[in-house]
């Protein structure tokens, strides 16, 4: 290094050196006042320290026991409106007083003027407001009462009444205990009346009930009677009087009445048939299954009472024949083998009794056994095998009677 470069460094340090001990000047300078401005700190603080305590020794003097400051404010702020309401409490009791004072004193003058000894008379004779509106209600029913008492004794015919001589006192006493007597019984009897209207409308409420829950049952019941009356012939729907079993039987009686007339016209020479019937009969009889019988000599029609015996007789012969027709036909084809006829052939004149038996020897021939019991001789020549019965003292006997033995 050069002497010129040495010499240029030595003067740049220097300066430097300067400026360092200018600034380490400035900071002693600096440092100095600031320990000045610490001491006075920290004597302001320990001044305000002392204050700090002197406030709180003050302020717990202050609370005098209460948590806070603004506790014991609130405390004292209620004291004082406390104080304030008794004060004026207090004016308003010292003027109530006075007014009290004058006001016992007029209501004494007032109670002697009315006749009180002292103001404590006065007021046990006082009466409370239930008391003054129940008097007053008295007396104005009382007034109301008057006036219609008045309204009526102003009546033309009661001012004439009152002109007349005295009545009879006993007499109208009597008169109105007899009126009396009779109202008490009236009254009895409307009471009595009117239970019996209540019980009444009760049963007649209970009765419409019932007879709601009973017209289901009455309309099956009278539905089921009239089915009933059909069925037996009574009701006034059937005309002909008819059983449902008649109804039902009809067909198979025409049926009888049809094999029946293939023998009867035979029996009696083509002059008779039969016929059902189902006019109605005489007297409330049933009807439906009537007979009548068709004369072909005069072209009528006759009731059966009016045939003969012996018309009956084979008329009756036909129609059991008829039947075991039907059966036989109804029974699958079963036969009715054997027939027996009791009595009715002595009422037979002797051109019918040969049809008759003719018409018997037909159903022999179709293998059907005829038996007849009967006394008449004409028949012993028609019937070849015959069973004799012999009554005697001792009993009656039974013999077979053949033809060849006869």
């Amino acid at each position: 290094m050069t002497s010129l470069q040495l010499d240029k460094a030595i003067g740049t340090a220097s300066e430097e050196l300067a400026t360092l001990e200018h600034e380490q000047a400035d900071m002693t300078h600096k440092g100095t006042t600031a320990g000045e401005q610490l001491s006075a700190r920290n004597a302001e603080y320990d001044h305000a320290a002392e204050q700090l305590q002197d406030l709180h020794t003050k302020l717990d003097a202050a609370r005098e026991g209460a948590p806070s400051v603004a506790a014991r404010v609130a405390d004292l702020t209620h004291s004082a409106d406390q104080l304030k309401v008794a004060s004026e409490a207090a004016t308003t009791a010292t003027r109530t007083a006075s007014e009290r004072d004058e006001r016992t004193a007029q209501a004494s003058a007032a109670a002697q003027a009315r006749g009180f000894a002292t103001l404590h008379a006065a007021e046990q004779a006082l009466l409370d407001d239930d008391a003054l509106n129940t008097i007053e209600e008295e007396i104005r029913q009382w007034s109301h009462q008057r006036a219609a008492h008045i309204a009526v004794l102003d009546k033309p015919e009661l001012v004439q009444a009152a002109a007349q001589p005295p009545t009879d006192l006993e007499a109208a006493v009597a008169l109105r205990d007899t009126a009396a007597e009779r109202h008490t019984q009236a009254v009895a009897a409307a009471t009595a009346s009117r239970t019996r209207h209540d019980n009444l409308t009760s049963l007649t409420t209970e009765l419409g009930t019932r007879i709601q829950r009973l017209e289901p049952l009455q309309d099956t019941y009278d539905t089921v009677h009239h089915l009933q009356d059909l069925i037996h012939g009574t009701s006034p729907s059937n005309r002909d009087r008819m059983e449902l079993e008649a109804y039902v039987l009809t067909a198979r009686l025409e049926q009888v009445v049809a094999a029946a007339n293939t023998r009867l016209l035979r029996t009696s020479d083509h002059r008779y048939t039969l016929a059902h019937s189902d006019h109605r009969a005489s007297r409330g009889a049933r009807s439906g299954l009537g007979l009548k019988i068709t004369d072909s000599w005069t072209g009528r029609d006759r009731d059966t009472d009016t045939l003969s015996g012996g018309e009956s007789f084979f008329a009756s012969l036909s129609l059991a024949l008829g039947l075991a027709d039907v059966v036989t036909h109804e029974a699958g084809g079963r036969a009715l083998d054997t027939l027996f006829i009791d009595e009715g052939f002595g009422t037979l004149d002797e051109d019918t009794l040969h049809h008759v038996l003719d018409v018997l020897d037909s159903l022999r021939a179709h293998d059907r056994t005829v038996g007849l019991i009967s006394h008449v001789p004409e028949l012993r020549r028609r019937i070849t095998n015959r069973l004799h019965v012999r009554k005697s003292a001792s009993g009656s006997t039974l013999a077979l009677v053949t033809e060849s033995a006869e």
